[in-house]
């Protein structure tokens, strides 16, 4: 970016000076942060001591003793991991009992809601084009994943593993946002019917763990329903996710809203703008990117949440992982599946709080 001074001549923007790596450096950090006080030193020598005490031995276990190759049981190593059944059921822990010959549905749909992530939070795509997108990526996920139209139908119980958690995990952040926003907006409203409203189901809803909606959803809603009447438990779950997670994503989106300057909202009414204009074209872009860090946490702890329809009887990567060391032939493997478990939710929960930060940093420099 130039600046012009009043002789014309442009001037570059004073680029940051760059400080060349060095072992000085990396000795002055290690003096600065762990050895910066005599409390400093203790525990980080105490930690260094642990890591190196047990660090081998977890490694052998993990990898070096452990059992990669084979067919069943016996070919595992006693005292250290087996991995046999890992890699026997990798594809089953991804699609589930998915037919085999649809399964280019999931990797389409997995394609699909992948690329939802750099674009709700994209600066360049116009704003409407990305609201039609969350809007219709719920159902373009639900035609590959369960059918309908041109699709083969798929029933719930073939919907598993990872499929089923990346699928409730998308649909419900993407239509839990825009009524977020709704929820929001009526808790601010001048209307005290509809303030109300919305300041109670609030309120009602944090204050009761998301597994009792998950119960109510599964057990107690059919007892409402007419004789005969039945809807799909993959339905009811995603009604569970989305209506409480726009509970907590509303809260967020208030507090931001609340930050913008009064100003902003009076100088875009003095223009003649009206109430829905204001909050499109002013205030609603500027409290999406103030609340990002929050909305990016609230996604991960949704993503978590999903674990929580296997008390439901849907298998998803966790229940699915768990089925497969309940089997009578790898009964007795206790470790292998929690350490697997913990390290996809971890790498993928990294991963998203990494495209948080980057957010971040990038609207940091916008308003710079």
């Amino acid at each position: 970016m130039t600046h012009l001074i009043p002789t014309g001549k442009p001037i570059e923007a004073r680029s940051q000076k760059v400080i060349p790596f060095s072992a000085k450096r990396v000795v002055e950090w290690i003096k600065r942060n762990l050895f910066n006080s005599w409390l400093d030193c203790v525990v980080t020598l105490a930690l260094f001591s642990l890591l190196v005490l047990l660090l081998p031995k977890a490694l052998d276990w993990l990898f070096f003793s452990a059992t990669f190759e084979g067919t069943s049981r016996a070919d595992c190593s006693p005292g250290a991991a087996c991995w046999i059944p890992i890699r026997q059921y990798m594809d089953y822990y991804i699609y589930g009992p998915f037919p085999e010959s649809e399964q280019w549905r999931v990797n389409s749909a997995f394609a699909l809601g992948l690329f939802a992530f750099p674009l709700l939070f994209s600066q360049r795509i116009p704003q409407k084009w990305v609201v039609a997108y969350i809007f219709v990526l719920p159902v373009l996920l639900w035609l590959l994943l369960k059918g309908g139209f041109i699709f083969e139908d798929v029933s719930t119980s073939a919907l598993g593993g990872l499929t089923l958690t990346f699928f409730l995990g998308i649909i419900a952040m993407c239509l839990s946002l825009p009524v977020s926003i709704l929820l929001a907006l009526g808790r601010r409203s001048q209307l005290p019917i509809l303030r109300w409203a919305c300041s109670g189901y609030i309120e009602i809803i944090r204050s009761i763990p998301v597994i009792t909606f998950l119960f109510m959803a599964s057990l107690v809603l059919q007892l409402f329903l007419p004789g005969g009447v039945s809807i799909d438990v993959l339905f009811r779950v995603l009604f569970v996710l989305i209506f409480v997670s726009a509970v907590y994503k509303a809260e967020i989106i208030r507090g931001a809203i609340q930050a913008i300057p009064k100003g902003q909202i009076e100088a875009s009414y003095a223009m003649g703008c009206g109430y829905w204009k204001t909050m499109a074209y002013v205030v609603m872009p500027q409290a999406l990117r103030n609340s990002v860090p929050a909305l990016i946490t609230n996604f991960i702890g949704l993503f978590k949440e999903t674990t929580l329809v296997m008390i439901l009887g849907l298998l998803e990567v966790m229940g699915a992982i768990n089925a497969t060391f309940h089997n009578a032939e790898w009964l007795g493997l206790h470790a292998e599946g929690p350490i697997i478990i913990s390290a996809f939710f971890f790498i993928a929960c990294f991963l998203i709080a990494q495209y948080g930060a980057y957010l971040e940093r990038r609207i940091k420099r916008t308003k710079h």
